[in-house]
């Protein structure tokens, strides 16, 4: 009698411990979750939608083997069918929930219809031709070449800089622009952007601090600048989209929030990419029921926003899925007509590393500096990610913290950085450092 009332004992204990979690489990991601909002049309308000669908009708973008149709789209109203014309006939070759279409296929004339979800008749939103491009060029990783040298590190503005920025400005300059604060790495503190200036990059003797930039009493996270005709444009996050433009890459205007609401909770550290002429690509961390993923939407005129899809998707076998998303800091690189999507791989599973990330604690400090890279003949599509030894567009881990790419077309040379919060950086100290990227064939 007493072994069975052990074995109860046991059993009842187990049980409300599995209980415990479970609430903990359950508490934590409702706690994160429950002030976020999400929309299905990006930035486009929904009585525009229609107006902006016939002005933009279908545009292409082509690579090696493949071909994208891009429109702006209604999900909430209708879905979409693809045609393509053989021997003079329309023929269907696929449908979309959203505006995006893969096709590997071949070439020539393609349209796509509207198809009203209560039923009614189906409507051309636009038709377009194009060829796949051919490239022989070889898919070629991507490695840290020598050791870290320091970037830039604020002394006025902020104590350390996180996720950053690099381009150069309308005189040539350099320009770095990145999250700090006046703390030893508090999130919740960071709320406009450290910047530094150089004649060169990278300097022999570092970047010198610049006026801080983004100071709007919002929370700033991860800033990315492009140029594109004669402006610059500057994105930020978390939870929506600011953006800001500039005609010299200096001194920045026009600030407004032009995604107030994302297609996923966890929306955060927006990267940009021009995809083919007239078309760009936001590539985002993001979240999905369970699993981390990164997203990516489409625009037409970079103030015009819509999600299309999951550049990445994580599932069985994936290391680490926080409740706020795992996929950090994506960025994404074009290379001899092959593409590659870096992001930094860390805040583990489950509940305990959120709580414990409140009091300053990283249980392990190497994990902060995992990021992953992967390979994509397109832009729009990297796989599906289930562990390092299961993914199949995994090329190569590298040890830096959400690092920048960044090219120098005055040297022909590439280069690398990482950053972090002093607290858990085990490469850096708070500040930005350099080095030297090769691409190397595998």
């Amino acid at each position: 009698m007493k072994a069975k009332r052990s074995w109860k004992v046991i059993l009842i204990t187990v049980a409300s411990l599995l209980a415990l979690w479970l609430l903990l489990e359950v508490g934590v991601r409702w706690y994160v979750e429950s002030p976020l909002t999400t929309d299905f049309y990006g930035s486009i308000p929904r009585e525009r939608v229609r107006e902006r669908q016939a002005q933009v009708g279908v545009q292409v973008a082509a690579g090696s083997g493949w071909i994208h149709l891009g429109w702006i789209a209604d999900p909430e109203r209708e879905t979409y069918l693809v045609e393509r014309q053989e021997n003079g006939e329309w023929v269907e070759i696929g449908d979309a929930e959203f505006g995006s279409f893969l096709w590997r296929e071949g070439g020539g004339a393609f349209r796509v219809l509207a198809a009203p979800r209560d039923g009614g008749q189906a409507r051309v939103i636009g038709e377009a031709s194009a060829d796949a491009l051919e490239s022989a060029s070889p898919v070629l990783i991507p490695r840290i070449a020598s050791g870290w040298q320091t970037l830039f590190m604020p002394q006025v503005s902020g104590d350390y800089v996180n996720d950053h920025t690099i381009f150069q400005d309308a005189a040539g300059d350099w320009r770095l622009v990145g999250i700090t604060s006046k703390t030893n790495g508090d999130y919740n503190q960071e709320k406009y952007f450290a910047a530094a200036v150089s004649a060169d990059f990278p300097p022999a003797g570092g970047m010198t601090e610049a006026d801080p930039v983004a100071d709007f009493g919002e929370l700033a996270w991860a800033p990315h600048v492009i140029h594109y005709g004669e402006q610059y444009h500057m994105f930020w996050s978390p939870h929506k989209l600011h953006q800001m433009t500039s005609a010299d890459g200096i001194v920045w205007e026009n600030h407004a929030v032009t995604m107030p609401a994302p297609y996923h909770k966890f929306f955060r550290d927006a990267m940009v990419m021009q995809a083919a002429p007239g078309q760009w690509l936001l590539y985002t961390t993001a979240r999905g029921a369970y699993y981390s993923q990164v997203d990516v939407y489409q625009s037409f005129n970079l103030s015009e926003w819509q999600y299309i899809g999951a550049a990445l998707q994580s599932g069985w076998g994936s290391e680490r899925n926080s409740p706020f998303s795992s996929l950090e800091s994506p960025f994404v690189v074009n290379y001899g007509g092959h593409y590659y999507l870096s992001l930094t791989y860390n805040n583990d599973s489950f509940f305990w590393p959120g709580i414990l990330m409140l009091f300053q604690i990283w249980p392990n400090p190497e994990s902060y500096n995992d990021t992953l890279v992967f390979h994509a003949d397109n832009p729009y599509d990297f796989g599906l990610y289930r562990g390092l030894d299961n993914s199949p567009t995994l090329l190569t881990r590298l040890e830096a913290h959400a690092p920048e790419f960044v090219y120098n077309p005055d040297t022909g040379k590439w280069y690398i950085t990482t950053a972090g919060w002093p607290w858990v950086a085990t490469l850096t100290s708070g500040d930005v450092a350099v080095a030297p990227l090769e691409w190397i064939k595998p």
